[in-house]
């Protein structure tokens, strides 16, 4: 069943930085200057300052060596022109050139205007600061100065300062969405498209709300590079809704394949996620030992032993959804139980110890989904995590391309990646989720979204975002520490 949820009324653009430069560079062409395209950033973000806080008086800009920092002048000439008392902190090390100069020119001689030393900063009291310090080209490390500024204004955040940053948070590296330190932006104001990297790793812990302002760029009629699928989608459509008049068979049936010696929980808790999810019918094939833990904690799903039958046995028909991999092992069973997969043809979930497997011997089916985090993807890629993280979005791609499959890259907020190109970010930071069986779970809801949608991108999509919120609001009623990986499943709706 097609899902409403990925029409593109939820669909945020994201682009890489090369994309956001052409746009920007054939936009300057366009218009025979490129200082007018900074005269309407800062315009725009002057803008969203007064519609938040109309009533303020003075405002502090901290200001960097670049085109950012001149997009920080820009707001202080038009706060000083406003009627507001302007302190500009200049972090410039060099003096400014071309447009940024241009920019300092025409604020600096303003008398509301007055410019201080960074060393002052933290003893700044407007109400609003707004860091104009790096730009979307930064990359690690930060020197000694921007460092004491960046610490200087997130102390201000922590006392109820409101901080603005020009296009992205100063030290965050928009390609991966890393940061040792970033400033903690209320709000930061991005131009001509949203970045990727917003979304990535660290990204999301800097940016507490985000807006674009496209600054009248040229488009290029470029595709994203991927979409973020806003998390209120879920508020408006519940995935794998019930027909009032349906019967079991509509909801198909997944088998669960996992559970060696040790590792049963794994594959109990990923049964129980098929089930919680909606799948009509749901087995589990493990171990002998595991199978009365199963049907006492789980009485509807139809648990079998190894030793009792073959995987065929738990099978429905051809579309049975099986999910390798939860608890699998890497033991002698588990290497037969591998070997006993590869001649299925189903739609299949390969997740945990699974992939370890797909990278000994690998499969590939019509319609396949893997659920790797970055340790896994290093070790499907030949690579290493450090090199996975520095780029997750090339190495979700791929994954997607050398195993003909669907990737969900597990991480803080997650990638799906498909072979056609297609790519979604999926997901807010949930501490929650960095506990053993969280996957177990994911790759279960997975199964069961995977037997109910026809595509299995969709399918991935929307079981990693149902997954997240599930887990958002159990975190927020019992705790991030205390909640466990299976209680999510209470919270599906």
């Amino acid at each position: 069943m097609p899902s409403v949820l990925l029409s593109k009324r939820f669909l945020i653009p994201l682009f890489d930085i090369a994309g956001i430069r052409a746009r920007e560079q054939a936009s300057f062409a366009h218009e025979g200057a490129s200082f007018p395209m900074m005269l309407r950033a800062g315009k725009a973000l002057y803008d969203h300052i007064l519609r938040r806080h109309p009533t303020i008086t003075q405002i502090a800009v901290v200001v960097g060596g670049g085109n950012n920092g001149g997009d920080g002048w820009v707001v202080a000439q038009l706060a000083a022109q406003d009627g507001l008392q302007v302190r500009v902190y200049d972090v410039a090390s060099s003096p400014r050139k071309g447009d940024a100069k241009q920019a300092e020119e025409r604020a600096v001689g303003h008398p509301r205007v007055e410019v201080k030393s960074s060393d002052e900063l933290e003893y700044e009291t407007a109400a609003v600061v707004v860091d104009a310090l790096l730009g979307i080209g930064f990359q690690a490390p930060l020197s000694d100065v921007y460092e004491q500024v960046i610490n200087a204004i997130n102390q201000l955040s922590s006392k109820g300062v409101w901080v603005v940053s020009v296009d992205c948070p100063s030290g965050l590296d928009l390609h991966s969405g890393q940061a040792v330190l970033a400033v903690h932006a209320d709000l930061v104001v991005t131009f001509i498209g949203d970045k990727l990297g917003h979304y990535l790793q660290d990204g999301p812990v800097y940016c507490h709300e985000i807006v674009t302002e496209n600054l009248q760029a040229v488009d290029l009629s470029e595709q994203p590079q991927a979409y973020f699928l806003a998390p209120a989608a879920l508020d408006h459509h519940s995935p794998c809704q019930r027909n009032l008049n349906s019967h079991k068979g509509t909801y198909g049936h997944v088998t669960v394949i996992g559970g060696d010696h040790g590792y049963g929980g794994a594959a109990i808790m990923s049964s129980e996620a098929a089930a919680k999810a909606g799948s009509g019918t749901v087995s589990l094939f493990t171990r002998e030992k595991h199978v009365s833990a199963s049907l006492v904690r789980n009485p509807n799903v139809m648990a079998v032993s190894y030793e009792q039958a073959d995987i065929q046995s738990t099978l429905r028909s051809s579309q049975s959804v099986v999910v390798l991999g939860p608890g699998l092992g890497q033991s002698e069973w588990s290497k037969a139980v591998w070997q006993q997969c590869q001649p299925l043809n189903q739609p299949m979930v390969v997740d945990a110890d699974g992939l370890y497997w797909l990278g000994v011997s690998p499969i590939k089916r019509e319609k396949m989904v893997v659920t790797p985090h970055p340790g896994e993807a290093a070790r499907l890629l030949k690579k290493s995590i450090k090199e996975i993280l520095q780029d997750l979005p090339r190495a979700a791609n791929l994954i997607a391309s050398r195993y003909q499959a669907v990737v969900v890259l597990k991480g803080a907020t997650s990638i799906v990646a498909s072979p056609d190109g297609r790519m979604m970010i999926v997901g807010k930071p949930c501490p929650g989720l960095a506990k053993g069986g969280s996957g177990d779970v994911l790759s279960g809801m997975v199964g069961a979204c995977l037997a109910y949608y026809q595509d299995a991108f969709e399918a991935a999509v929307v079981a990693t975002a149902w997954h997240n919120k599930a887990a958002q609001r159990c975190g927020a009623e019992l705790g991030m520490i205390k909640m466990q990986p299976y209680q999510l499943l209470d919270y599906l709706e």
